[in-house]
């Protein structure tokens, strides 16, 4: 089902041939393409905004499985890898944003000369610039979200001959909008099968809910979300509840009713190493270990947080557990990949045990999340899965919240946050009966629910979390909180260890003071540019 990707490797084909080995999209806008070689066919447009939604769409040869590090769901394993915002660092020198303002001078080029396309058929020319504006749209909200007030440009011309200064970020953030607005009117519901991958109307409706929603426009947010919702072209993938979730993660689910936008892998043309960076436990390689404060997140079977459900046994914690979270996370014990996982600090227990080495897992725990049996161990470097940009939960859940918002308690919210919950067996959120653990007596505790659904079932797919915990305003309180993993115990001779009992191993963590809301703008930027000016406290 991979066939966008054609136009990646026909375009990579074009760089050569039209570059002479220099990036294809950085040369303008010297030449702006006018070789006479392009913006002669349709092709040429489609070609040329498949690069952009390489820019784009996160990201690199990983995905975004390492975005968590930079909330309280999870350290890296691989210690080295570990960035600096994860330890709570926020240096102008390491923020950067040349490939953000790349991808919008692209988009910018594409809206500029598709007209000089001729016999270019109405419909087909004007989705492609909904496919442009999408990605721009997209790619300033991440500017947004991330530095506040930023240049807005709708000029190809690169930020270092324009010189501008700083926008209001909510004057970027209504251009934004409009630029979605542009792409839900001129985009298809669905595409033919051969452009599987591009952009839809439905991801243009999912991508303004999440702007939306960051930034508190509840009213759009619910809005946009409801409009997927409506259009009945998604669906919770096995929504029934047959015990299939875990392959939600796999290859052979990549493109289920349940995905709205992806990025695109194909072995062995375009591959990541999804599995081997996010876990690769044969070997004991750390990746992405989830913190214990992650685990505990996870409720019982009836709906009981840890601390409230006679059915948790601190010696068993995984027993009578949300299905999510043995999905989610790797532990010891377990089977994977031929090899028994053992986490213990011992000798005996191989590669796998915590400080093994330098890049076992710091917490005790791994990711299980793409751990896809199908895939040989041999191939978790070169996979070939697509990464989950948007998928229907995440609109479930953005309707659920925003709709608690505008109507406190709504009985709509509370039946898209249960759809969710229904597909992996957990009991409904509900208001009638006190005496349940499902209980919520009002919109303060269903908000607070809700925002545990957002953790549970995103958990360790990306910055998400990171996301979330700021425009909560509780990243203060959760990333200066030390981090833990899990309890164990060493015999006095140092030959045995009991597990989930004794003391907590301590971590860290992280560091956040209220205006690290913001990012601070990139050093180099503000060397080219001095209007811009810093944001505060930096």
């Amino acid at each position: 089902m991979k066939y966008f990707n054609k136009y990646i490797f026909v375009l990579l084909f074009a760089v050569l041939f039209v570059a002479c080995n220099d990036d294809f999209l950085d040369r303008y806008p010297q030449e702006e393409l006018s070789d006479g070689n392009f913006w002669k066919i349709p092709s040429d447009a489609e070609m040329f905004v498949a690069d952009v939604y390489r820019r784009v769409l996160p990201g690199s040869s990983q995905g975004d499985v390492d975005g968590d590090i930079n909330s309280d769901n999870a350290v890296h394993g691989i210690k080295w890898a570990a960035g600096n915002i994860s330890k709570g660092v926020y240096d102008p020198a390491d923020q950067g944003w040349s490939g953000d303002y790349a991808a919008i001078r692209a988009s910018n080029l594409l809206i500029k000369k598709i007209d000089e396309i001729p016999n270019y058929a109405k419909e087909d020319k004007e989705a492609v610039v909904g496919e442009a504006r999408f990605l721009r749209a997209m790619s300033y909200f991440q500017l947004i979200r991330k530095f506040g007030d930023v240049p807005y440009t709708d000029s190809p011309l690169d930020l270092s001959q324009l010189k501008i200064g700083r926008t209001p970020h909510k004057e970027v953030y209504d251009k934004l909008m409009e630029d979605f607005d542009y792409a839900i009117e001129k985009l298809p519901v669905q595409w033919s099968a051969a452009k599987y991958g591009r952009i839809t109307k439905g991801a243009a409706h999912a991508m303004k809910a999440r702007a939306a929603l960051y930034f508190g426009d509840f009213e759009t947010a619910a809005q946009e979300s409801e409009a997927v919702i409506s259009s009945n072209q998604y669906e919770l993938f096995d929504k029934g509840n047959t015990g299939l979730y875990q392959e939600l993660f796999w290859e052979k689910q990549e493109s289920c009713k349940e995905a709205i936008l992806v990025r695109q892998f194909k072995n062995p043309e375009l591959t990541n190493y999804i599995i081997g960076w996010g876990a690769f436990p044969g070997v004991g390689w750390g990746g992405i270990n989830p913190t214990q404060s992650l685990v505990d997140a996870f409720e019982c079977l009836d709906g009981g947080s840890i601390s409230q459900s006679s059915l948790y046994s601190e010696k068993e914690p995984f027993a009578n557990r949300d299905p999510r979270l043995s999905a989610c996370v790797l532990h010891d014990g377990e089977l994977r990949y031929g090899i028994t996982i053992k986490v213990a600090p011992l000798r005996s227990s191989g590669n796998t045990g915590i400080a093994q080495h330098n890049d076992a897992t710091a917490t005790g725990y791994y990711n299980n999340k793409y751990l896809d049996p199908s895939v040989s161990i041999a191939n978790t470097w070169s996979g070939g899965k697509d990464w989950h940009v948007i998928r229907y939960a995440e609109v479930l859940l953005t309707y659920a919240e925003a709709q608690n918002k505008i109507n406190p308690l709504d009985s709509k919210a509370l039946d898209a946050v249960n759809q969710i919950r229904a597909r992996v067996g957990q009991p409904d959120l509900q208001t009638s009966n006190a005496s349940l653990y499902t209980y919520v007596a009002n919109a303060d505790e269903l908000n607070l629910r809700i925002q545990n659904e957002w953790r549970v079932e995103f958990a360790l797919e990306g910055s998400k979390r990171q996301w979330d915990i700021r425009r909560w305003g509780i990243a203060k309180k959760v990333l200066n909180e030390p981090f833990l993993g899990l309890k164990y115990t060493l015999s006095e001779d140092g030959q045995s260890c009991s597990l989930y009992e004794g003391k907590s191993i301590v971590l860290s963590g992280s560091k956040y003071e209220d205006h690290n809301y913001l990012y601070p703008i990139p050093q180099e930027e503000l060397e080219l540019n001095f209007d811009l000016g810093q944001n505060p406290n930096y």
